[in-house]
């Protein structure tokens, strides 16, 4: 009776050893896939909660941008409507809105040759004809550049794009500097299409240009009539009003058109004077190099249509450039070279306008040199005014 007791403990005990051992090698069979690490669970974060000897303070509402001119104002312990106007009587609130008026130029000897050595002594600036009181007066060579590289891909330059595209990409790895200075590309016809936004990436803008080509669609002598006649013609006056108006103008610093066209419009909506104010609106200075416009004679030769040179030195000298007028494919580079020394060899006046009122009127601005001698025939390249605003 005992001893079968004993087999049945023991039978009872082996099971048990056996069942373990099971358990045991089940897990060991599993564990064979390694796992660095467990399983990371991705739960929002509990807010803390602050020490005890920590006061709660409420979130601090975003600052009003502060403007130029204009100290902050003083702060109060009560709480304040951000919309609400300052009051005048508070006699702790001081309110500033002076206007500076801001006005880079170059200076040119009668042989091309820049004048870098002028003092606010040996400038007056007029507005509406009358002197006003220098600022500030400093010479720049280190400013910030942004500027829209503009082609005309219409049909009268068909036969320059490509030498274009060389002088340009040159002009880009020369002048911009990725750290400071930002670029686009546009082409136009009767339309006006952005190749590449703003950007200080080198590639970027070299691809974009690449891409640049004539793209037929206008009727030249000769040819086959355009498929879709919607969109011949050249929008020269439109190409530089919608830069003006609605690429450049957010962008700190110099803020340039490069123009690559013969002048001629024939579709814009927008006049001549339209793009120039513009430009002066948004304080944006157009350069422009002027080159032939060329079309098939129907001979198996090509006629120059030649360069409208009233136009794009009108719309350069009254936004304070200049047009270049290359005489050669060759020259493009030249062309290039002369406009980043104009964008870096220039003064910056600034003065307070005697008239304070902001009404919008156009403030025609003349920069006087007064040294004698042959500075009477020294050339100044500034815009012509501004829009008091």
């Amino acid at each position: 009776m005992v001893c079968s007791s004993l087999r049945h403990s023991v039978a009872w005990l082996v099971a048990v050893v056996l069942l373990l051992t099971a358990a045991w090698s089940s897990s060991v069979a599993q564990s064979g896939r390694k796992r660095e690490t467990a399983p990371r669970q991705y739960e929002p974060a509990k807010p803390k909660s602050p020490p005890p000897s920590e006061t709660q303070e409420p979130p601090a509402t975003p600052s009003r941008p502060r403007t130029v001119g204009q100290p902050d104002a003083p702060q109060s312990d009560a709480p304040r409507n951000d919309d609400s106007e300052p009051d005048d009587t508070d006699e702790n609130t001081l309110r500033i809105q002076t206007q500076l008026v801001t006005v880079p130029f170059a200076v040119v000897d009668k042989r091309n040759r820049y004048i870098n050595d002028l003092t606010a002594q040996d400038v007056q600036v007029l507005e509406n004809g009358k002197p006003q009181e220098i600022f500030s007066f400093t010479r720049e060579h280190d400013l910030p550049l942004t500027f829209a590289l503009v082609f005309d891909i219409s049909g009268s330059q068909q036969y320059s794009i490509a030498e274009q595209r060389l002088a340009a990409k040159a002009f880009l790895r020369q002048a911009l500097r990725p750290e400071k200075d930002l670029a686009g590309v546009v082409t136009f016809r009767r339309d006006i299409e952005v190749r590449q936004k703003l950007t200080s990436n080198l590639a970027a803008l070299e691809r974009a240009v690449d891409d640049v080509r004539f793209e037929s669609g206008g009727y030249v002598y000769g040819g086959t009539p355009p498929l879709d006649p919607s969109i011949t013609g050249t929008s020269l006056y439109d190409a530089v009003y919608v830069i003006s108006s609605e690429m450049l103008p957010r962008e700190a610093g110099r803020r340039v058109i490069i123009l690559l066209t013969d002048g001629e419009d024939t579709t814009s909506r927008y006049k001549l004077n339209d793009a120039i104010d513009m430009a002066l609106r948004s304080d944006v200075q157009v350069y422009a190099v002027g080159i032939p416009g060329g079309v098939p004679n129907g001979f198996g030769g090509v006629t120059i249509t030649g360069i409208d040179r009233r136009t794009l030195e009108r719309l350069c000298e009254a936004t304070g450039g200049r047009a270049f007028f290359p005489r050669s494919p060759a020259d493009y580079v030249a062309a290039f070279q002369q406009i980043e020394t104009d964008l870096r060899q220039q003064y910056i006046l600034t003065y307070v306008p005697s008239d304070a009122t902001r009404d919008g009127s156009f403030r025609s601005i003349t920069i006087k040199i007064l040294r004698s001698g042959e500075a009477k025939d020294w050339r100044i390249f500034t815009r012509k005014g501004y829009y008091a605003k």
